[in-house]
């Protein structure tokens, strides 16, 4: 059962705009009250929507497909939710059709879909939210691209950063630690990257804040730990998009809370987590913990995939697949603007603000060492919400 929430503690919490993580609804949601409050107050509440909303359409071939009834808009719309990121690998699950019934669910329940479209220039087109201090540009992308998702001039799809991928096996230390994993160099393509630093640029000029929210990187798991938490392609990018003017980057698709980022006037929250998620046990295997065994030929914790693959071990058991951050974007001062980070867990799939013992836990998780915040500092306040702690981080304004 989820936990009794309890009294907001004295200080005023009051975002111009919210972020969440992986969001995926099968059913009408039982979330915390007090992140209810969070998201129906603030003039601009994103989400990044997993699930296509549909009841038609041909399942692509892929590891996992997903789809909803498309009466989920109405229930993102009653939570506050006023957009929807849409790039992201499971948009196209049930192909154009579904990705159409999808932006018509939304636009209905009066929700905005970013990130995916018709065609590319519809899918590349800014959403824009005025709040009391401006207007904020929101653009989405994805570098997480089945076969035939990226949209194209004349093809409905993501928005597409697509990546190269080389694999370096090292004979010498191969034949030392045979098994062990192979290192994988990743890049972006530069024509891609080069289309969204564009689009980045034009939503600076007309905005004062602007926000990009991406889909990369591994999911939890899947990287050896000796490749690194990051995939090799995603500092570059990172500093590329705040280069190109954005003030924010918010990443999803690992499942798991990533380290933050300064860089240079922004900040890179590569990996917010999982905000909702009714279907989850699914892939986690219902075991969480995961099982403390997963010797060669024990099939306790497979991947469940949807086509013929490799015998992957699920790792989507780890109860930290369970968390996310929030993100609260503050109104600017003269002294910046503040970006806040709200530890949730879910709770059968559902989102509520954990005790303070635990949100500690995720913000450890989410400043990492430390070093990557340039001379920054993650504050954390516990006078915002009782039983609870905040993470926040001064950027430019």
């Amino acid at each position: 059962m989820p936990p009794e929430p309890t009294e907001p503690g004295g200080a005023a919490l009051s975002p111009c705009a919210v972020l969440t993580g992986d969001t995926v609804l099968t059913r009408e949601p039982n979330v915390d009250p007090r992140l209810t409050s969070l998201l129906t107050g603030a003039p601009a509440t994103v989400a990044n929507l997993e699930v296509p909303l549909t009841a038609g359409g041909t399942p692509a071939e892929k590891a996992a497909t997903h789809r909803a009834d498309p009466k989920v808009a109405r229930w993102l719309a009653a939570l506050g939710i006023t957009a929807a990121s849409l790039a992201n690998n499971h948009a196209m699950d049930y192909g154009p059709d579904g990705l159409a019934d999808t932006l018509h669910s939304l636009t209905a329940a009066g929700v905005a879909g970013l990130g995916a479209g018709a065609d590319l220039t519809a899918a590349r087109a800014a959403h824009h939210a005025v709040t009391p201090t401006g207007t904020v540009a929101f653009l989405s992308l994805s570098a997480s691209l089945p076969p035939g998702f990226a949209a194209t001039a004349t093809s409905a799809g993501v928005v597409g950063l697509r990546v190269r991928q080389q694999v370096s096996i090292d004979p010498a230390l191969a034949a030392e630690q045979p098994g062990m994993a192979p290192y994988v160099h990743t890049q972006a393509h530069g024509p891609d990257l080069g289309a969204v630093l564009e689009s980045v640029a034009q939503a600076a000029s007309a905005a004062s804040l602007v926000v990009v929210l991406i889909h990369w990187g591994v999911p939890h798991g899947f990287a050896a730990a000796s490749n690194g938490t990051l995939a090799q392609y995603q500092r570059p990018v990172g500093h590329a998009l705040i280069d190109a003017g954005a003030h924010l980057v918010v990443g999803h698709h690992p499942h798991a809370v990533h380290p933050l980022e300064a860089h240079g006037h922004g900040l890179i929250a590569y990996s917010v987590g999982n905000f909702m998620f009714h279907n989850w046990s699914h892939f986690s295997g219902q075991q969480q913990p995961c099982p403390a065994t997963t010797w060669a030929g024990d099939d306790s914790a497979p991947f469940p995939m949807e086509i013929p693959a490799a015998p992957y071990r699920s790792a989507f058991c780890d109860t930290e697949t369970l968390d996310s951050v929030v993100v609260l974007i503050e109104e600017a001062t003269r002294r910046g603007r503040i970006i806040r980070f709200l530890p949730t867990t879910m709770t059968e799939g559902d989102p509520w603000i954990p005790g303070i013992a635990h949100c500690h836990h995720i913000l450890d998780r989410l400043e990492g060492s430390g070093g990557q915040l340039a001379g920054r500092a993650l504050t954390r306040r516990t006078d915002l919400i009782a039983d609870a702690a905040v993470g926040e981080v001064t950027i430019d304004a």
